[in-house]
């Protein structure tokens, strides 16, 4: 069969368009620390559409999360795998404790971008669980897509609770790594956030960005499959 060299040339020129196609977004740079790990600043682009977290480098792995269909998408070049993470509804239960939120202006903080920092802390009884450092409603639209992406990462952790011995069920692991809400993201930008569980989130750089549209897409020819519960 014999192609047309003008159709041939028109659909080069069109899927070029298309991969050079930008869209305006704004990216995160976190230094995040792990306990026992080490330190390593991860990216975060948020658009309407997404939020995609990688280590700053274009072909690096990445996790895609899709604002409309609410999915996470974990993509691992290596493996040529895409690990799949869809919506499950969640209600934090009853707990034997309590849970106790804390808000207040850090006067000490210096200011950033001319605003005042402020505390959030999140303690179980009198234990100290998150603690959050945070701008108030600063970039609260992109701030809401780190809340949408929490809210799906923890009905993963919510839906698999069952798999981890319950002797480790301790109050802040309960509050701070399984139903964890993210309400913080609600309140504005962090700044600083510290996990019980050793890790630790810094605010390094904030940008707004026009970003590579490819970026935000799946890689073709990978194998997909679905989180189990």
């Amino acid at each position: 069969m014999k192609i047309n060299i003008v159709t041939l040339l028109f659909c080069l020129l069109l899927i070029k368009s298309v991969n050079a196609e930008e869209i305006s977004s704004r990216v995160f740079f976190y230094e995040e620390i792990e306990q026992g790990v080490g330190a390593q600043t991860m990216r975060y682009i948020v658009n309407e559409n997404y939020l995609r977290i990688d280590n700053g480098e274009d072909n690096a792995d990445f996790i895609l999360f899709d604002r409309q269909k609410k999915i996470i998408h974990s993509i691992n070049h290596e493996d040529r795998t895409i690990l799949k993470i869809e919506n499950k509804q969640w209600i934090a239960p009853g707990f034997d404790f309590k849970v106790k939120i804390l808000q207040d202006i850090m006067h000490d903080a210096p200011k950033i971008s001319n605003k005042q920092v402020f505390s959030y802390i999140v303690k179980a009884d009198d234990t100290v669980c998150t603690q959050v450092s945070l701008i108030k409603d600063m970039y609260a639209k992109d701030m809401q897509v780190f809340y949408q992406y929490q809210q799906v990462l923890s009905g993963q952790q919510v839906a698999t609770l069952k798999n981890t011995p319950e002797e480790l069920h301790t109050p802040c692991f309960l509050i701070d790594q399984i139903y964890h809400s993210g309400n913080y993201y609600k309140q504005g930008l962090p700044v600083h956030i510290s996990y019980s569980r050793g890790y630790e989130k810094f605010l390094k750089d904030y940008k707004e960005s026009e970003i590579e549209a490819g970026l935000f897409v799946k890689p073709e020819g990978y194998s997909e499959y679905t989180a189990a519960f």
